[in-house]
């Protein structure tokens, strides 16, 4: 069954003009541990990122996943888990920020090639990690705590749990 979760702040003029991204993201697990990518404020994601032109939701995990973990997927084992829709006033001007999230479980090669990190995500030390799904949700709860609730912060956090729920 889809999941979907809306995450709407309403903190926002709805007359403002609206930025609209749609993300993809993978849900990773190899024996047993999730892979996620962690900054070094602390905070974890799922690797993924924003659609580009005319790409599939497939072809975005792909891309996506390469370029922030060096792993390729295994297209054939692409499974929808389901969507987060974020909306809430832009951090960085007076704009709604709106942004469909879409979750696939996939399995990857064992093969790792090199990471292509954009450079903001350089500058905030993105790097690998792997964790259990418990410690995970743990890393979130501790983040939330410490950072405040980020959006981006509870949209993980509330995704981790959604795929507990669905797992257990």
């Amino acid at each position: 069954m889809k999941q979907i979760l809306i995450m709407d702040e309403h903190n926002y003029d709805p007359n403002l003009p609206e930025i609209y991204r749609v993300a993809v993201r993978g849900i990773i697990f190899v024996n047993g541990k999730l892979l996620l990518i962690q900054s070094n404020f602390g905070e974890v994601k799922f690797p993924g990122g924003g659609k580009e032109g005319v790409e599939s939701d497939h072809d975005t995990l792909i891309r996506e996943t390469l370029e922030e973990t060096g792993l390729h997927v295994v297209p054939d084992s692409i499974r929808e888990f389901g969507e987060v829709e974020e909306k809430r006033l832009s951090v960085h001007e007076p704009m709604i920020w709106h942004q469909i999230n879409r979750y696939y479980f996939c399995d990857v090669e064992e093969i790792q090639e090199e990471c292509h990190y954009t450079e903001n995500e350089l500058k905030h030390g993105f790097h690998q990690v792997w964790y259990t799904l418990d410690d995970a949700i743990t890393v979130n709860e501790e983040m939330l705590s410490k950072e405040g609730k980020k959006a981006w912060n509870q949209r993980e956090y509330n995704v981790l749990k959604l795929i507990k729920e669905a797992i257990d």
